[in-house]
């Protein structure tokens, strides 16, 4: 699935999978049923940061333009065509005449204008998306087809971010409270290429093609994103057919889907996906204040081990903020090596002894480490055994807190963590001003309170250089930095690993991944 929407997204599982009710035989062959783990947070593009809720908004939604999965190079969505000043500071869009929201409206300039308002409201809890948009000293519109960005300076994404945020129906979100009405977070109006049926929390979301859509319409006529939540129950619905498509784990790659009947009923789709894991520490307080605390921890994690049999080597170890697969990732960095007696003499310099029972402890208090985790079992419940173990080894106690995607993710926000793990999704290539610029510590995703004056700089600097090969030689250095620092341990890049009928052809992994829009049906 290819994603659309041009913001990092907190992620369990990128390709995401509820118990199905009904049997095959019972469901529309033109119908294509996702598996997800979870319930999406919220369909609502302005202010979600789930990617379970991108992957169901970027069906529904629309910007003004995007990049084509195949290539990588800019093509019009809502805008058929659009110009950028000489000195890159004004952008202008026109948008296609034959687009509507799903209501029958026309899709207008002030559509467009409101989404950024909304966007941009200081009332809406989106700082992660509003940094995109902090030069942009105005949006107008000369007639109800042009839209004009005025930028106060320039800025290398600015394609990709003023061209990509979807535009929401004004005379649907401006009725009534956009913060209070449920209907604004579980009703969602588009102009893509689906639109909203239902969402039957804990079952099922489901979205209808539209029918007045201005591009080619798809062969599929329905998806339907079914909530399992249990892997090996996801597993048999996509053996029986209640489920077209699921992202199998690293053991049900390797031995549980090799079956000559298996290969003959599902493709088995593997590429390295957008996205990388990571424990992330509160710099704020004791003991992550310490950078020799955090180094130890990256090395007491046998991350080798761990890939090579909870993952059964399906992932690739990573260093830094960028997708290894990028140009932006420096791979002169290699992972710090597994090496609990290197740990040990870092927290014995940063104060750490072993007190009478083995524990480290400074001025009398133990070293213990409060590790929070989506409460989803699976990878999270194998990995902690393994860490946990070796951690105690060293003397240092974990303690795990489950939580449910949704409580996590707040508490990660209002900043009431010590350590917690979940992962990030992202274009080939990001700007890492959102993550790891000072400016986003209070309200960002800055959360672990990374930065020095150092950091900010190579991220400003790279926000104004348009050469790609410069700009790179700036985010290498910027990827050192945060290499140093360890405010994450970056754990790895897994591959997706997808399971997909074949009873749908024209399937190509491109480098944005997947384009099920190009996907076509065998009907039997």
């Amino acid at each position: 699935m290819v994603k659309r929407t041009r913001y990092l997204k907190f992620f369990i599982f990128l390709f995401v999978s509820i118990v199905c009710t009904r049997r095959a035989a019972d469901i529309d062959p033109t119908t294509l049923s996702y598996h997800l783990p979870s319930d999406p947070i919220v369909l609502n593009p302005v202010i979600s940061e789930d990617a379970y809720s991108s992957a169901i908004q970027s069906r529904i939604f629309e910007s003004l333009v995007e990049r084509d999965p195949k290539t990588l190079n800019f093509r019009g969505l809502i805008a058929e065509k659009w110009t950028i000043s000489a000195d890159k500071l004004v952008y202008t869009f026109q948008l296609r005449k034959n687009v509507f929201f799903h209501d029958n409206t026309p899709v207008l300039a002030e559509d467009v204008l409101y989404s950024f308002n909304m966007l941009m409201d200081d009332k809406i809890p989106n700082a992660h998306k509003k940094v995109y948009y902090k030069d942009v000293s105005s949006l107008t519109s000369t007639d109800t087809h042009t839209v004009i960005f005025r930028m106060k300076k320039p800025y290398a994404f600015a394609l990709e971010h003023l061209g990509g945020f979807e535009i929401i129906p004004k005379h649907i979100y401006s009725v009534g409270n956009f913060m209070t009405d449920e209907r604004n977070f579980r009703a969602p109006v588009g102009s893509g290429p689906y639109r909203f049926v239902e969402w039957k929390s804990g079952m099922r979301v489901v979205l209808d093609r539209f029918e007045k859509y201005w591009g080619k319409k798809p062969d599929i006529r329905r998806i339907e994103y079914q909530i399992i939540k249990n892997d090996a129950v996801a597993l048999q619905a996509l053996k029986k057919g209640d489920i077209d498509s699921y992202n199998l784990k690293p053991l049900q790659w390797t031995r549980q889907t090799n079956s000559e009947k298996f290969k003959r009923q599902f493709y088995k789709i593997k590429y390295l996906s957008p996205s990388y894991r990571y424990i992330g520490y509160n710099m704020r307080m004791p003991p992550f204040n310490d950078r020799r605390v955090r180094v130890a921890m990256a090395h007491l994690m046998d991350l080798e081990k761990i890939r090579k049999t909870i993952l059964e080597g399906l992932a690739e170890i990573t260093t830094g903020p960028f997708l290894p697969q990028s140009l932006q990732y420096n791979k002169a960095l290699k992972p710090l090596e597994y090496n609990p007696q290197k740990a040990l003499s870092l927290l014995k310099e940063a104060g750490y002894t072993p007190n009478e029972r083995g524990i480290l402890s400074k001025n009398g208090k133990p070293l213990e480490i409060e590790l929070m985790v989506p409460a989803v079992g699976g990878f999270y419940d194998q990995f902690i055994s393994i860490i946990k173990e070796d951690f105690y080894k060293a003397g240092i106690q974990i303690q795990i807190r489950k939580l449910e995607f949704q409580t996590l993710v707040e508490k990660v926000n209002q900043r009431d963590f010590q350590a917690v793990m979940l992962g990030w999704s992202s274009g080939i290539e990001s700007d890492p001003y959102q993550l790891w610029h000072t400016s986003q510590k209070a309200t960002g995703h800055n959360f672990t309170g990374f930065g020095n004056s150092e950091s900010d700089a190579l991220i400003e600097k790279a926000r104004l250089t348009f050469n790609a090969d410069e700009r790179n030689k700036l985010y290498h250095r910027f990827h050192k930095i945060v290499y140093h620092e360890q405010p994450y341990t970056f754990l790895y890049t897994g591959y997706a690993l997808i399971a997909l009928n074949k009873r749908f052809t024209n399937v190509n992994v491109y480098p944005a991944g997947l384009d099920m829009l190009e996907w076509k049906i065998t009907l039997k």
